[in-house]
């Protein structure tokens, strides 16, 4: 297994000098799926912005595909967010955008590809995803569910090499739940090498997914099984 993610020696600190993290050792390797657990505020986020470059440990190095994300100017930046899709949590959508250009759009900025073969894509992808609404309305009124389908059509727009899944399930009633894991976990099995990391408040999403890692965040520090 090719190590994707590498987090050395990481370590962060609250404003008020609290110690979020110290010395974070960490790696998540392709063809894994990994459920990442701990309750609110115990710093999955951070984690998840720092994998994505959206923010930078006050210590030590992390890594995605063999390179150290800090130094890295905006281009290489992206080139590594063009091969990472993200669910986030917020499930956010961009409001002046109807559904289907949400899902399309990073396959226009990331690459360059024709807003018609853009379109085709995002709308088998909100298929594959259960999504019953007009995929030509805006994204305002959707319920829960249906902006969560959304959300996850768009992050495997690219075809990425990472998934990331910030408490998918948060919102949802089971059946809910299951369909749209389903459709990450397929997508996963589809391709060698690709890793899906999912986060949770608690384990109650690993019958679901059947991770290969357990890992959950304890006084800072990342303790395997749960």
């Amino acid at each position: 297994m090719s190590v994707l993610v590498e987090f050395s020696g990481v370590s962060a600190y609250a404003t008020d000098g609290r110690s979020l993290f110290d010395g974070l050792d960490m790696t998540l390797n392709g063809g894994e799926k990994v459920l990442l657990t701990a309750p609110l505020a115990s710093g999955k986020s951070l984690i998840i912005k720092w994998m994505t470059g959206l923010a930078l440990p006050d210590k030590g190095a992390v890594s995605v595909f063999g390179k150290p994300l800090a130094g890295l100017s905006d281009h290489a930046l992206n080139r590594i967010r063009s091969r990472i899709g993200v669910v986030a949590h917020e499930s956010v959508l961009i409001s002046n955008l109807k559904v289907v250009e949400n899902c399309a759009l990073p396959l226009q900025y990331h690459l360059d590809m024709p807003y018609d073969d853009a379109i085709d894509k995002a709308m088998g992808l909100l298929k594959k995803a259960g999504f019953t609404g007009n995929p030509w309305d805006m994204p305002g009124n959707l319920p829960m569910y249906a902006r969560k389908q959304a959300v996850c059509a768009r992050a495997l727009a690219n075809d990425p090499e990472i998934v990331i899944c910030e408490a998918l399930s948060d919102g949802l009633t089971p059946i809910e739940r299951e369909h749209l894991f389903a459709m990450l976990l397929d997508y996963h099995k589809a391709g060698k090498g690709r890793l899906c990391f999912f986060t949770g408040n608690d384990a109650s999403d690993e019958p679901v997914i059947k991770p290969d890692r357990m890992l959950r965040i304890e006084r800072g520090v990342i303790i395997t099984g749960c």
